[in-house]
């Protein structure tokens, strides 16, 4: 039958490029009882004999269309049953985990669905998991990135496989799906959701894709190409930046970012956005020592030249016990900031800094430094203020606030950048008067650093 059918040979042609790895294995076909998976479904299993692997399916309830969601379920184990294939279900409350994590829909139906394969590849004597994305799919989500801004990764699109996922189907048009299972003979059902537009792949795949292809006919195939050459690139590209994480300073920038790519996701598992892209590759490039802050609660130091993740407690940095200040610079709080006693020489470029004037001879003992803990309190102008509600006042990010080095001596805290001076220590004209400079290793000063240098004190 496969010499017959375009879509049995293209998967036909799929595996022989992976028999190696496949014979002998147990595969299981992801099905949904939708056009795509029971097509996906039908050629494996025509085509299992002859490449020697174990068939199973697997179906996912997502818990969002009730009755018609139980419909579909049953579908698909009557299915597996007439044909003899072993079929694994499972099903999970998507909407409540969409609330619970703050996610679309959509995000959340895909993290639950690809959780559910990876359990049954864990407990099975399954090898691999087989998806029936098709040439449409890899189209639309190609446009679907491309809109996002997602860069050279997004214009790869759908990969024909990742590590134990397959996709046999990705170079077989949507009409052909239609055209083979008619041949066949084979029902299968639709899911409702996907006859709306509520959901953005619905609109792009009703809305968008068809206009386009009303001006270029051949669009799905052309950006299916297109994704194909970006695949290939990519590829070409990780493995020339392989063997680099070192210093990357001699790099061009296109090398540069693809290092800064295959370090983040290999730290998160996920693809990073544009944006932490260009915050990470803009504070490699200024040079010296730099803290990018992302929303996930990972953070990116840079160092003259390098560049590394690490992820924050509960979004703060860990509380560092006090050290004595030194004249000239200290390094401190994991070199996050720089406080320097007297003179303070340099230029500060791109990094947040302040300078202030204290009375020395109101200072009792030694000049020590620390962040930020729960309950300081600092007396300024006659009041005893919460050192949180200050930070809070002057507009300091959350993120930042376990960065900002707390001065004491022996009575107290004395001074805390972006705050004020203590009461204590605070004088317009001091007689023995102490200068100190803190720099923070910040490559966002325009924030809110910048700013606060503008506001008086007194």
């Amino acid at each position: 039958m496969y010499r017959e059918s375009e879509l049995v040979c293209s998967v036909w042609n799929y595996l022989d490029g992976i028999r190696i790895e496949t014979e002998g294995k147990g595969i299981c076909a992801c099905l949904s009882g939708g056009a795509d998976s029971v097509a996906l479904l039908s050629a494996l299993e025509e085509l299992s004999g002859e490449f020697g692997y174990r068939l199973y399916a697997c179906h996912f309830n997502h818990g969002i269309r009730g009755a018609e969601a139980d419909r579909d379920e049953k579908f698909c184990k009557d299915l597996c049953a007439r044909l003899g294939i072993k079929i694994f279900c499972g099903r999970d409350d998507v909407p409540a985990y969409a609330a619970l994590y703050g996610k679309s829909v959509e995000e959340a139906a895909r993290e639950c669905r690809y959780a559910f394969f990876s359990r049954i590849l864990a407990k099975r004597d399954i090898d691999f998991c087989a998806t029936a994305h098709n040439m449409n799919d890899d189209a639309e989500t190609l446009l679907m990135n491309l809109c996002r801004g997602s860069g050279s990764n997004g214009a790869s699109s759908i990969s024909p496989r990742n590590g134990s996922i397959l996709r046999p189907m990705l170079k077989v048009p949507r009409s052909e799906v239609e055209s083979y299972l008619a041949a066949v003979g084979r029902e299968y059902i639709t899911d409702s959701t996907n006859l709306c537009d509520d959901y953005t792949r619905n609109y792009f795949r009703h809305e968008v894709l068809p206009a386009i292809e009303k001006v270029y006919p051949n669009a799905v195939a052309a950006l299916s190409s297109f994704a194909d050459s970006a695949r290939e690139d990519r590829a070409y590209f990780e493995s020339v930046t392989e063997g680099l994480g070192g210093d990357l300073t001699g790099l061009p920038k296109p090398l540069r970012d693809r290092v800064i790519l295959r370090k983040y996701k290999d730290f998160t598992g996920k693809i990073a956005s544009r944006q932490v892209l260009n915050s990470v590759s803009a504070a490699l490039a200024a040079g010296g020592r730099k803290v990018v802050f992302i929303d996930n609660g990972t953070e990116a130091v840079t160092d003259n030249g390098t560049v590394a993740f690490f992820r924050r407690s509960s979004g703060n940095v860990p509380l560092y016990d006090e050290v004595l200040l030194a004249g000239g610079e200290n390094n401190v709080l994991g070199r996050r900031a720089a406080v320097y006693v007297g003179a303070a020489e340099g230029a500060f470029i791109n990094k947040v800094f302040t300078e202030n004037t204290l009375e020395s001879a109101n200072i009792s003992g030694n000049l020590r430094v620390r962040n930020r803990r729960e309950g300081d309190r600092i007396c300024i102008r006659g009041v005893n203020r919460s050192v949180k509600k200050l930070f809070i006042e002057n507009g300091i990010p959350k993120e930042y606030r376990s960065h900002i080095p707390v001065i004491l001596d022996d009575m107290g805290i004395i001074y805390i950048p972006f705050v004020g001076i203590s009461d204590r220590v605070f004088s317009k004209t001091p007689e023995k008067p102490i200068h100190i400079t803190t720099v923070l290793n910040n490559t966002e000063p325009e924030r809110w650093g910048v700013a606060y240098e503008k506001k008086k004190q007194r």
